[in-house]
């Protein structure tokens, strides 16, 4: 019979670490049904690496006077917390949809003061940030992030050999939460806005320095991921940013766009970054051939949302329009000048029919899809699912799930 890992590491402790580890454990397991891994492939924790379409709070933890950090205003968050909660959202994100989906507490951004929980693992995203390196909107870029991924796992070990740090070891990760942990990256994003948007580099610059530039990053972050016992990746490629509402407000009048109105030279430059990406991890595959690599297809997934949108339960009408915006530039309530949020900004009454939220990312709705295909192994190259191997159910995934209502029996460790 296999011992659970929690029971497991309790019983090396003293037995007063063991009786307070029981209390809290036996809550977790009240808050937190236990998912069965019926295959070694059924990640025990996660590790994410991002941008804003995956923070949880970093970047307003780590600038929290910076102009970006929009999710610390109203209506953000409303949609399942209630209240802002440093989400570039409405609502929930995918790693917070892939918590739940486990059973798991919401993966908690690393960067923090307070309370944390990192027992199955954290969160390194932070909005603005790039593959390459491109700091010019944040410098907690992606070689920052794994090298913070490393500090923390050398931080833990150290705590768990001092006498003195007894109280956090049931906040620390597990053991195995390395080796069995899945790891996802999706980032890249911003490298090609920025260089569009900020730097009005051409397509040949792009596709000539940044893109390599940001493959180099990743093949060397999966170096050293791999060398600290990451096995298992999920890498999200770029979404259609050509569909975007940000990039058709501001570049649709004068770049090319199809019979859609998404803008052609941006969604190219996505594929190119894309087919980098194929290549990059066709590489890892051959270096490291005991971990295993899967690509979702955001783009594809994006692209058959925008096709198929009442399939999906989003209006036909409204695929491109932000949610949470005001009028004054274009007709798609984007206007950069009045951000949600912002004095002047509206949100609309029925977000749950939109794809996009605030003009620049997507609406809960929207990432609730994305997680669904992802964990069922759609659009993603090596078909793996989640759902059907681990055990999974989308029960709290409904637009009707609340944080309170999802979590009633927890404390300080799972704060948003």
């Amino acid at each position: 019979m296999r011992t659970s890992k929690s029971s497991r590491d309790a019983s090396e402790w003293p037995l007063w670490q063991t009786a307070a580890a029981f209390i809290f454990v036996t809550a977790s397991l009240y808050a937190f049904p236990v998912t069965s891994a019926l295959t070694p492939a059924c990640p025990t924790a996660f590790w994410n690496f991002g941008d804003s379409l995956t923070d949880t709070g970093s970047v307003v933890n780590a600038f929290p006077q910076c102009p970006q950090c929009d999710p610390e205003s109203s209506p953000y968050g409303d949609s399942f917390f209630g209240r802002p909660a440093k989400r570039f959202s409405n609502g929930r994100v995918v790693p917070d949809f892939f918590a739940l989906a486990f059973f798991k507490p919401l993966l908690q951004p690393y960067i923090q003061a307070g309370a944390f929980d990192y027992r199955f693992g954290a969160n390194f995203a932070s909005a603005g940030t790039t593959a390459s390196n491109d700091t010019t909107q944040n410098p907690l870029f992606l070689p920052f992030q794994i090298s913070e991924f490393v500090r923390l796992k050398r931080s833990a070990a150290s705590e768990k050999s001092q006498l003195f740090c007894a109280q956090f070891l049931p906040y620390l990760p597990f053991d195995d939460s390395y080796s069995k942990g899945l790891y996802t990256i999706e980032i890249g994003g911003n490298d090609i806005l920025n260089a569009v948007l900020l730097k009005n580099m051409t397509a040949a610059q792009i596709t000539g320095q940044v893109i390599p530039a940001a493959m180099a990053n990743i093949a060397k972050g999966i170096e050293t991921l791999y060398n600290n016992g990451a096995r298992q990746f999920l890498f999200f490629n770029l979404p259609n940013a050509g569909c975007s509402t940000i990039v058709v407000t501001l570049l649709g009048s004068i770049l090319p766009t199809d019979a859609s109105g998404c803008v052609i030279p941006i969604n190219l430059l996505d594929q190119a970054y894309n087919a980098a990406l194929n290549g990059t991890i066709a590489s890892a595959r051959t270096q490291y051939p005991s971990a295993s690599f899967t690509i979702f297809n955001y783009y594809a997934a994006n692209e058959e949302i925008l096709n198929n949108p009442t399939q999906y339960g989003f209006n036909p009408n409204l695929t491109k329009t932000a949610c949470c915006g005001a009028p004054g530039v274009g007709n798609l309530n984007y206007n950069p000048l009045v951000t949600c949020g912002k004095t002047g900004s509206t949100k609309c009454s029925n977000p749950e029919e939109y794809v996009n939220w605030d003009g620049i990312h997507f609406t809960e709705a929207f990432y609730r899809v994305i997680s669904k295909f992802a964990l069922n192994g759609q659009f993603t190259d090596t078909g793996f699912n989640y759902t059907a191997n681990c055990f999974l159910n989308f029960n709290r995934f409904g637009p009707d799930a609340t944080f309170d209502s999802t979590y009633p029996a927890t404390c300080k460790v799972t704060f948003t």
